[in-house]
């Protein structure tokens, strides 16, 4: 794996040492698909065929930019729950936009929307907003939930809790 932010076109990956971010880039450099891993770490990036490295964190658009350099196809995965995500992912995208980058699939969330009960969720409508309006090609994948983490919700005698009121959860 080289370190060149600029010798892998077409593909990038930011979260590559996370769970979704690590899987979505390993099934890229299985099928053959050259990826350019970005990552604030990249001594933590995994070592994968095809892959490059290039640092860079959400909220540092110059980095991002550059990162981002020569990539058509970027698959985003949402920053962690940080006071200032939206800011984080606003800066990415246009960073992308400035980059050439085509276009954005975004990990959004189910009933992202600005009234949403989850926080998150509305940390998610308002990338959605900014994905629609910046004039990139994009896709949104609102998923339930993360499958994988779900157990790492629960507490030590295996049980969920959250703040729901009455509220019910299928």
């Amino acid at each position: 794996m080289g370190t060149d932010a600029h010798a892998v076109p077409g593909t990038a990956a930011p979260g590559g040492t996370g769970q979704l971010g690590g899987r979505v880039a390993g099934l890229l450099s299985a099928a053959g698909i050259p990826v350019r891993l970005i990552v604030r770490d990249p001594s933590r990036a995994p070592q994968l065929p095809g892959a490059t490295t290039a640092q860079a964190a959400f909220g540092d658009r110059q980095a991002c930019r550059t990162a981002l350099q020569g990539v058509r196809t970027l698959f985003m995965v949402s920053a962690d729950g940080a006071g200032d995500r939206v800011e984080q992912h606003y800066a990415f995208i246009d960073a992308a936009a400035e980059a050439g980058v085509e276009h954005i699939v975004y990990t959004s969330f189910y009933g992202a929307a600005p009234e949403a009960t989850f926080t998150l969720a509305r940390d998610h409508f308002a990338t959605e907003e900014k994905l629609r309006g910046s004039g990139l090609k994009h896709t949104l994948l609102r998923n339930n939930l993360y499958q994988d983490v779900l157990t790492d919700f629960a507490g030590p005698e295996r049980i969920l809790r959250g703040p729901a009121g009455d509220g019910r959860a299928g």
